[in-house]
């Protein structure tokens, strides 16, 4: 029994945190530009991935991989993350945590434009509804919400799902954890000079709040989170995961409702009701697949 539910707990903590770190962007733009928050949470991240390396040697892809890597981890660190932070630092947090329920929604379209995979009429009526229910949401007049930061939220969408393509490619020949130390190592790299270049050099005179809200960030809502979503992965199906990947947009909702006294008017909850109905259709779907498949 014990075994059958570490897998769905350590999913379920995963997305539970990544809601909590919405929220905890949010607050941190509000002191720090927010390439600067991107930059301080993946060198916090890339330092305590470190840890694990202690046990566990890493192995550096030659030079036919590395091409492969330094492509996904531009397009999981620098492209989804400032992306994504420059939306979320000009929008509700709400509004983000709606926006970013539909990921399900544009993993599904992304994979058709690359691969031309069809899709049925169910699946393809969920990605009819993630897409009214996201009009719906950045439309809506509300406090703290702002159009232009909701499409960086839905581009940052887009480039996750590239990157997700990509990783599951090098993740047939890599670990789930070598593959996410090296993304990360990477990612910051090449975050590192692009941040300095544009924006200089991120202040280190911060409140202790914000450090503490910068650390959390980085150990639990990255580093932990990853981890504790691989190693899920390695337990369960893809198709149970996005279930439960359903939660992260419920869970970024209420932490921006307490935490950020968000309001909630009638066009966003429907709007958020129908990109979770969304998401939950697609991931159902692919579990019906799958247990047919077995």
């Amino acid at each position: 029994m014990k075994k059958k539910l570490l897998p769905i707990l350590s999913i379920v903590s995963a997305c539970i945190l990544w809601g909590l770190a919405i929220v905890l962007t949010k607050q941190a733009t509000e002191q720090l530009k927010f390439p600067h928050v991107a930059l301080y949470r993946f060198l916090i991240a890339s330092l305590f991935l470190i840890l694990f390396t202690l046990k566990k040697k890493v192995i550096f892809p030659g030079k036919s991989d590395l091409k492969i890597f330094l492509l996904t981890s531009f397009f999981t660190v620098p492209c989804t993350f400032l992306l994504q932070f420059a939306g979320i630092s000009i929008t509700s947090g709400t509004n983000a945590s709606l926006i970013i329920g539909m990921t399900p929604t544009i993993f599904i379209m992304v994979s058709y434009i690359a691969f031309r995979k069809r899709e049925n009429q169910a699946v393809m009526l969920s990605v009819l509804l993630s897409i009214i229910g996201i009009a719906l949401v950045v439309g809506s007049p509300t406090a703290g919400s702002s159009w232009i930061g909701n499409v960086l939220i839905i581009i940052s969408l887009i480039t996750l799902s590239i990157s997700t393509i990509l990783t599951q490619k090098i993740m047939k020949t890599y670990s789930s954890l070598i593959t996410t130390i090296l993304t990360f190592w990477f990612g910051t790299i090449i975050l590192i000079p692009l941040v300095i270049i544009f924006y200089g050099m991120p202040p280190v005179d911060l409140d202790a709040t914000v450090w503490a809200s910068l650390i959390v960030q980085g150990v639990l809502c990255t580093s932990c989170a990853y981890l504790l979503w691989n190693y899920g992965l390695q337990k369960i199906s893809m198709a149970k995961a996005g279930v439960y990947a359903n939660i992260e947009p419920i869970a970024g909702v209420i932490f921006s409702s307490l935490l950020l006294s968000d309001k909630i008017n009638i066009q966003m909850a429907v709007g958020g009701t129908l990109v979770i109905i969304a998401a939950l259709l697609i991931s159902i779907i692919d579990l019906f697949k799958f247990k047919t498949a077995k």
